[in-house]
This record gives structure tokens, C-alpha cells and sequence, in this order.
């Protein structure tokens, strides 16, 4: 997806889709993406423009089935979606924190290079330049 096709708009994180054979603004409330990661109020508070836009990248198919339900239920040559709380269906991840990362190095014990084999063994298959082909 590309980077400006996700975009924040003061509490609303709006994407473009297609959404039952027509192109759709989807708008995601703030309170929508917070209640739905279960977020306390100090994560809730601390939640970033980027982080909602993460999380609607991350989170595109539960975004087009909410939406796709939505139109069904409503007028379906609605050219825009607004998702509220409570409507998504489904589960997502909870976006990872600085704490979920890795703290060392993935590799344990001795490094993993090749030993050193050598020159390579007599009888080198390629010979000559590439105008040798044999005119």
C-alpha cells in the first residue's frame, strides 16, 4: 500500500478501498482503534497519528470486513465509511511496544561463518575469456 493511501485527520485515521466493486473512504475513529485494542487510558493518551495509521496498515482485512458489513447493513452508493466503536468483528494484535523487541543477539554461541575451505580445487571448470566459444 502506499505510504500516503493511509492518512490521520485530527481523531479519524482514513484509507481508500474497495469495498463491494466501488472505491471507498474508510474513516476509523480514535476511539474505535483504542477500544478495540483494549488500550489504558495512559497507552490510549500516549497513542500517536503514526500509530494509528500502523495499526490500520496492519489491520486492513478486519478494516474491509467492518466496512463491507457496514454497507451491506446501510445505503450501498455510500461513498465513505465511518467506523465507530464496537464494529469491528474479529481480533487484532496489539501493537508491539519498544519491550516486545529483542534485547540481544539473535545468534547464541559461536558465530556461524563458514570455516575458511581454502583455494578452490585444482581443474577449474571455466577457461578463457568469453570470446572462446569456439568459432
Amino acid at each position: 500500500m502506499d505510504n500516503d493511501a493511509v492518512r490521520t485527520s485530527a481523531d479519524r485515521t482514513l484509507v481508500d478501498m474497495w469495498i463491494d466493486g466501488k472505491s471507498r473512504t474508510v474513516s476509523i475513529s480514535r476511539a474505535a482503534i483504542e477500544a478495540h485494542l483494549r488500550l489504558t487510558p495512559d497507552r490510549a493518551a500516549a497513542m500517536t497519528d503514526e500509530d494509528r495509521r500502523e495499526f490500520v496498515r496492519g489491520n486492513l482485512k478486519l478494516i474491509a470486513t467492518a466496512a463491507s458489513e457496514l454497507v451491506r447493513q446501510g445505503d450501498g452508493n455510500a461513498t465513505a465509511v465511518d467506523i465507530d466503536v464496537g464494529q469491528f468483528t474479529g481480533n487484532a494484535a496489539p501493537p508491539p511496544t519498544a519491550a516486545d523487541r529483542r534485547q540481544g543477539d539473535r545468534r547464541k554461541g559461536s558465530d556461524r561463518r563458514k570455516v575458511d575451505l581454502g583455494p578452490p580445487p585444482s581443474g577449474e571448470r571455466r577457461r578463457g575469456g568469453r570470446d572462446q566459444r569456439g568459432s
